[in-house]
């Protein structure tokens, strides 16, 4: 499964990338929203996992930019979740949010329900 990590420190980038690579994933960065964007326009990525906080632009817009981007699940992770922000996320379409810090198993298990048609973005695998 090829994933964009979209991440602004490069600590929690570098252990994330580190945790999904050890499940076999293929992993790629950006360290803000504006490279990600332009990053799922070039590539083909099953899932892009974004933190909300990051320099530029808004969190939200940027869920919506990278979905029209390049289709991919969002799954979002965020320090400061509400129940309106995971309420306005889902409805841009990102596919669940999770709080930091997580245990990996809570990756894993993002990783395990996604559905073949959610992890191909519509698009045959």
């Amino acid at each position: 499964m090829k994933i964009l990590i979209v991440e602004d420190d490069p600590q929690v980038s570098r252990l994330l990338s580190r945790q999904l690579a050890n499940e076999g994933c293929e992993v790629r960065t950006a360290g803000s929203a504006e490279e990600a964007i332009r990053l799922a326009g070039l590539e083909c990525f099953q899932l892009i996992i974004t933190d909300i906080n990051l320099p530029g632009m808004n969190g939200l817009a940027a869920i919506d930019a990278l979905k029209r981007a390049g289709g991919a699940p969002i799954l979002v992770m965020t320090g400061h979740a509400d129940e309106e922000f995971a309420l306005d996320a889902r409805m841009l379409g990102a596919i669940g949010l999770i709080a930091k810090p997580f245990e990996s198993e809570v990756l894993r298990g993002f990783l395990r329900d996604l559905s073949p048609h959610e992890v191909s973005g519509g698009m045959p695998v």
